[in-house]
């Protein structure tokens, strides 16, 4: 068997950790894996290096932004490797262009439009274990490129499809997906296997445990992912084409959104389809007017969609400043009917939660509400959906 293992920032946060991770991939070839592996940069390293550009007035979209935030992945390859050869296991360090892992020029969320993974393999045929920086690649234009935030879990995927792997593991400090963030509500339940349809919809309505071009790429490419903990040894989430048959999946959460108005002379789909480009997703209000919209967003991407709009040419944009708070919960499912979301939104009604803004797509059914009945609200739907333990 064939594994791709990817280890997030919490898992390589010390050297202490590293040496941990170094246990896991040894334990693995032992039981006649085959292993490679793909690492982020150490806990508050990325951050860190963000925070320096930005004070030089740096962001995505520049090649030295993208030069400077993916070093932190070289030190971590370089140190993990030097771990497991410390425990002999014989191993060696790659950054993206020694793959090579090629993407498209668009700086700070690149697509990863081809890798050769001839170097690899003859490493794992050799019995060497390569150790590859995550969320790296290299354009054409032979600059080195990000994936977005959390882009070392695309590398793994892409890795696995590249190099035919039987399974994808993807080790961070949760040991699965949960119905709902148990930060948020204790009596969330791990999920055994969910289907990527539905992962790909908890992503990109906030779920944070897997990077949503990732769970994409997998689908497309057919890349089964584990996700799993480095800290507890359980069975974690298997993610597949597996159907589960149940009409709710989980809740992903959006605690804070933002409110930005667009005067444009463009419709709402130019609109939104420029921001799902870069896997922003936003809400456009129901009150909006003929080329002026109000869309509703995450708050934490409140500059990047300002700046995603600029450069589409569209320079009337502001953030309105409301008296009242907003939080988005999207409710997944492979399998909501109409049916089901108007008998959800009877329900929260009925519950008295005042919805601000209601949306459906295939997999989700998506309601705005005020921030201080977001925990109520979260509570009443876990329940009603059937997501308890």
């Amino acid at each position: 068997m064939y594994l791709v293992q990817k280890f997030g920032g919490t898992s390589v946060a010390t050297v202490e950790r590293i040496k941990k991770v170094a246990e896991i991939i040894a334990l693995s070839r032992k039981k006649a894996h085959k292993v490679a592996v793909v690492v982020s940069a150490m806990a508050g390293v990325t951050n860190k290096f963000v925070g320096y550009v930005r004070n030089l007035n740096s962001f995505e979209g520049d090649p030295e932004y993208d030069q400077v935030v993916s070093s932190g992945e070289l030190i971590t390859a370089g140190l993990l490797a030097i771990s497991l050869k410390n425990i002999g296991v014989d191993s060696k360090s790659y950054s993206s262009w020694q793959v090579p892992i090629f993407t498209n020029d668009n700086h700070g969320n690149a697509s990863i439009e081809k890798i050769d993974p001839s170097n690899i393999n003859k490493d794992i045929e050799k019995g060497i274990v390569p150790v590859i920086c995550g969320f790296q690649g290299i354009s054409l234009k032979n600059r080195v490129t990000t994936l977005g935030r959390g882009g070392s879990d695309l590398t793994a995927v892409a890795i696995s499809a590249a190099t035919g792997a039987d399974l994808c593991e993807i080790y961070s400090d949760v040991d699965g997906v949960y119905t709902v963030d148990p930060n948020l509500y204790g009596d969330a339940r791990r999920i055994d296997e969910m289907n990527w349809r539905e992962m790909l919809e908890m992503s990109s309505q906030g779920t944070k445990v897997l990077q949503e071009q990732s769970v994409a790429y997998a689908m497309e490419k057919k890349v089964t992912i584990r996700v799993a903990s480095s800290f507890v040894d359980n069975a974690g989430t298997i993610i597949s084409d597996k159907i589960s048959g149940r009409i709710f999946q989980g809740l992903a959460v959006t605690p804070n959104l933002s409110q930005i108005r667009v005067c444009c002379g463009k419709d709402a789909a130019f609109i939104i389809n420029a921001l799902k480009e870069h896997f922003i997703h936003g809400e456009v209000l129901k009150n909006s007017a003929l080329n002026k919209f109000d869309i509703l967003l995450d708050k934490k991407k409140t500059i990047n969609a300002i700046n995603i709009f600029k450069k589409n040419g569209i320079k009337s944009v502001r953030q309105i400043v409301t008296r009242k708070s907003y939080s988005k919960i999207s409710v997944i499912g492979s399998s909501i009917l109409p049916k089901d979301a108007k008998n959800l939104v009877n329900f929260l009604n009925d519950s008295k939660i005042a919805i601000y803004n209601f949306s459906k797509s295939d997999c989700s059914i998506n309601v705005v509400i005020q921030i201080d009945k977001l925990m109520e609200a979260i509570r009443l739907l876990h329940k009603y959906c059937g997501l308890e333990k």
